[in-house]
């Protein structure tokens, strides 16, 4: 009697790990599902690689007394530090695909 207990008993819990793991075997499926297609998407929607870079006439007027400082250039923008002759400092962001100004941040002392 105590024999079929205890088998009726391993049937239930092995039933229980059966359906635990298939439940985490699915879970792993759409997660993987959902990382690839995040990737595919963010791949094929990169704004870098699809749009060119015209050519920039831009025209910046920089006051006598300042002086170029610094220039970085990075995928999407073009940043120039200036200073004056008290320190103070101002910074100019373009913008590579649109040609334009975008801010002008001053730090003055």
């Amino acid at each position: 009697m105590n024999e079929i207990e205890n088998t009726e008993q391993n049937v239930r819990s092995t039933r229980g790990l059966k359906i635990a793991i298939f439940i985490m075997t699915l879970l792993l499926i759409v997660g993987f599902c959902v990382v690839f297609l995040t990737i595919g998407y963010r791949l094929s929607n990169n704004s870098s690689v699809t749009q060119d870079i015209t050519s920039s006439n831009v025209v910046i007027d920089i006051d006598p007394k300042e002086e170029i400082f610094s220039f970085s250039n990075d995928q999407k923008y073009i940043h120039i530090l200036t200073v004056d002759e008290q320190k103070n400092y101002t910074i100019y962001n373009f913008d590579k695909r649109s040609n334009q100004l975008i801010s002008t941040i001053e730090l003055n002392r």
